[in-house]
């Protein structure tokens, strides 16, 4: 991958030929990444979704039950949970999780027919294995990205970045309010380990009021688009 300037010498992506369908589910501009039940406190500045993973069927269905923030689910890693359409049917309409991470191709399109957002992970540790991925990605409506390492969105070349379907969600190393600010301009959603989203909540709260849409406040503005 292209070495050099971070992506906040770039101008923000523009809206991308294969970007997701308006009539989609929104997906959050952050994700809290946990397997509890909970999200944690003190993160209201970020309106963050709660992304589940590493976790067990019969919570993934009491999450799904109560309500509270939007949910999206890393569909490989739910211990019970069979890698096949009836699956995702039961995900997506009994469950009501709409947004669906998933390493299978299948299963990311299968999300999209029952009008869900599917995202597809990307390993991008190289332009070879970034490449590879893509190679068998859906690249249809409803059918986004996932980029694993997420930190390393800022150093992709725009012809790599071009080639990326949207939305596009960074997952994974990122940790600081730079890096945040960095992978937000270049991605619809960023993934946080709560320790990080709590770090990000603090850092927000600790600009002035007047001033966070100045200087390092761009992220306020970010975090509140649409």
């Amino acid at each position: 991958m292209a070495e050099g300037s971070l992506a906040t010498d770039r101008s923000p992506l523009a809206r991308h030929p294969l970007a997701p369908d308006p009539g989609r589910p929104h997906m959050p501009r952050v994700l809290v990444a946990q397997a509890g039940r909970h999200m944690p406190k003190g993160l209201e500045g970020l309106n963050p979704g709660l992304m589940l993973r590493d976790i067990d069927l019969a919570t993934v269905v009491e999450c799904a039950a109560n309500a509270g923030p939007a949910l999206a689910l890393d569909f490989d890693t739910v211990h019970g949970l069979n890698a096949d359409e009836a699956a995702v049917d039961f995900v997506v309409q009994w469950l009501g999780i709409a947004i669906v991470l998933t390493r299978r191709p299948a299963i990311a399109a299968r999300v999209a027919d029952l009008g869900g957002l599917g995202l597809v992970h990307c390993l991008a540790l190289d332009s070879t294995g970034l490449r590879r991925s893509l190679a068998e990605h859906p690249r249809r409506p409803g059918v986004g990205t996932v980029i694993t390492p997420g930190l390393v969105l800022m150093h992709m070349s725009r012809a790599e970045l071009d080639l990326l379907p949207h939305p596009v969600l960074a997952y994974g190393l990122i940790g600081s309010y730079d890096e945040a600010l960095s992978c937000l301009r270049l991605a619809e959603s960023i993934a946080l380990s709560p320790s990080a989203a709590e770090a990000l909540a603090e850092a927000l709260s600790s600009i002035p009021q007047p001033n966070r849409n100045r200087a390092r406040g761009p992220l306020t503005t970010i975090l509140a688009e649409e």
